[in-house]
C-alpha cells in the first residue's frame, strides 16, 4: 500500500504528512484491507485548506472524499471522515467486489467541435477527460460506486439486461435510474 501526499503551491510539513499516513493507513487496514495506492492532495483556498483523498481500491474502484477547515490537520480529518462513513456503509459490499474484478466495454472522452453545430456564444465546449471503463454491475452496485465515488454520475452495463445503464445524483440528493429497456 502506497500513500502519496502532495501539496499544491504549500510544503506538507513532516508532521503533516506523518499524520496523515498514519490515520489513512489505520483506517484502510481497518476497514478496506489492501488497497492500491492513495492520493492525499492538500491546497489553499482563501483562508482554508481543502483536502483531495483519492484511494484506489481495486483497479475499477476509486474513493474519493473532500475536507475543508482553517486548519490542515481539521481538513484531513474532515476528508477522512467522510470516506469512512462512505466505507463503513458499503463495507461488505466492497470485500465482495474486490475479489471479482470484472473488465467490461471502454468508454472515452473527446473534444466536440461544438462550432460547427451551434456558433452561439453561450454553448459550452465538452473537454476530454479520461478513458472509464463500464463494467457489469447490479443497479445496488452501481449506486455505491456513485456513492464511494463522490461521483454526479456513474455509467454502467445492467448486469440484469446487459442494457447500458445510468445512475445520478438528482439535485433533490436522491438517486435518479436511467434504464433505456424500460419501456413506458
Amino acid at each position: 500500500m502506497s500513500i502519496h501526499v502532495a501539496g499544491h503551491q504549500m510544503d506538507v510539513g513532516a508532521s503533516l504528512n506523518t499524520f496523515i499516513q498514519t490515520e489513512l493507513k489505520n483506517l484502510l487496514e481497518k476497514y478496506v484491507g489492501d488497497t492500491h495506492e492513495s492520493h492525499v492532495h492538500l491546497s489553499k483556498d482563501h483562508h482554508e485548506f481543502v483536502t483531495d483523498l483519492a484511494v484506489h481500491v481495486s483497479k475499477n474502484l476509486v474513493l474519493h472524499s473532500k475536507g475543508r477547515d482553517s486548519d490542515a490537520y481539521k481538513s484531513f480529518s474532515d476528508a477522512l471522515t467522510k470516506l469512512e462513513t462512505r466505507v463503513k456503509k458499503y463495507r461488505s459490499r466492497l470485500r465482495d467486489r474486490k475479489r471479482q474484478d470484472a473488465v467490461g466495454i471502454e468508454a472515452s472522452y473527446f473534444v466536440v467541435n461544438h462550432e460547427a453545430e451551434d456558433s452561439g456564444t453561450d454553448t459550452p465546449v465538452v473537454i476530454a477527460e479520461m478513458t472509464h471503463d463500464i463494467h457489469d454491475l447490479t443497479v445496488s452496485e452501481a449506486v455505491m460506486k456513485l456513492d464511494l465515488a463522490d461521483s454526479p454520475v456513474v455509467v454502467f452495463k445492467n448486469a440484469a439486461n446487459s442494457q447500458l445503464n445510468v445512475v445520478y445524483r438528482r439535485r433533490d440528493g436522491n438517486v435518479g435510474w436511467i434504464d433505456p429497456s424500460k419501456h413506458v
